[in-house]
C-alpha cells in the first residue's frame, strides 16, 4: 500500500494512507514522540480533563447527607410515636367495652386495692401500679370468661408479685383505678370514682403532665 504525505489542518506534515481523504478543519490527534500523552493542536489532552473533588466539596456532600439522614430519622420517629398513640387510644377504647361487659355480668367494675399514684411520684411505676394494672388482666382475661384477648406484646410478668399486668405501647403499665369505698378522697387525695373507672396511659414521655396533652385517657378524647 502506498502512502503519501500531506499537510494537516494545523499545517503540519503527517503520514496518511493511500486513498485517505484529506481533512479540513478537523484536528488530527497524534502522539508526540516527546510526550506520552495525546495532543491536539499542541494542547495536552491530559491537562484538559476535569479535576477531582476538593476537600470542601466533599465536606459539603457529607453535611447534606447528614442533614437528610437526620430529617429522615426525625420523621420516622414522629410517625412511630403517632402510631403508638393511636394504638393506645384503640386499646383503651376496646378495654372500656370489655369492662362494661364485665360489669354487666358481675354487677360492678373490677376493684383496685392499691392507691392511685401519679407518674411524678418516686419509684413510679411501682407495686401499686403493677397490681392495679394486673387487675385488668385478671378481670378481662384471667377468669372463666374472656372479655379481652390480650396480645403477647401487651403483657408483662412481675415474678416478685407473681402478677401479669398490661402495658401500654410505650412499655409502662396501663393505669387502672376504681374503688367502691364511700369516702370523699382516698389516702393519696384523689377523688373516688364510684360510678365508673379511670383507665389511662401517661403517653410517650411517661410522666404526669396534663398540660402537655399527651396523656391517653378514657375521660378525655
Amino acid at each position: 500500500m502506498k502512502a503519501e504525505t500531506g499537510k494537516n489542518a494545523a499545517g503540519e506534515r503527517g503520514w496518511r494512507a493511500e486513498g485517505e481523504k484529506r481533512t479540513s478543519g478537523v484536528p488530527r490527534i497524534r502522539k508526540d514522540r516527546s510526550s506520552p500523552y495525546p495532543e491536539a493542536f499542541g494542547v495536552n489532552l491530559r491537562n484538559s480533563s476535569p479535576a477531582g473533588f476538593t476537600i470542601i466539596e466533599m465536606l459539603v456532600v457529607v453535611i447534606i447527607i447528614a442533614t437528610l439522614t437526620a430529617l429522615t430519622v426525625g420523621v420516622a420517629k414522629y410517625a412511630l410515636t403517632k402510631a403508638a398513640i393511636s394504638r393506645g387510644q384503640a386499646e383503651i377504647a376496646t378495654m372500656e367495652m370489655a369492662l362494661e361487659h364485665y360489669k354487666d355480668d358481675n354487677g360492678a367494675y373490677p376493684w383496685t386495692a392499691g392507691p392511685r399514684v401519679t407518674a411524678g411520684a418516686q419509684g413510679y411505676p411501682g407495686t401499686a401500679e403493677i397490681r392495679n394494672s394486673s387487675v385488668l388482666y385478671t378481670a378481662l382475661a384471667g377468669g372463666s370468661k374472656i372479655y379481652y384477648n390480650f396480645k403477647a406484646y401487651q403483657l408483662r410478668t412481675n415474678t416478685t408479685l407473681a402478677a401479669i399486668y398490661v402495658v401500654d405501647p410505650f412499655g409502662s403499665p396501663y393505669n387502672y383505678y376504681q374503688t367502691n369505698i364511700p369516702q370523699t378522697v382516698d389516702s393519696m387525695h384523689f377523688a373516688n370514682n364510684l360510678a365508673t373507672f379511670d383507665l389511662w396511659s401517661y403517653g410517650p414521655n411517661g410522666t404526669n403532665d396534663e398540660g402537655a396533652n399527651d396523656d391517653i385517657t378514657n375521660w378525655r378524647r
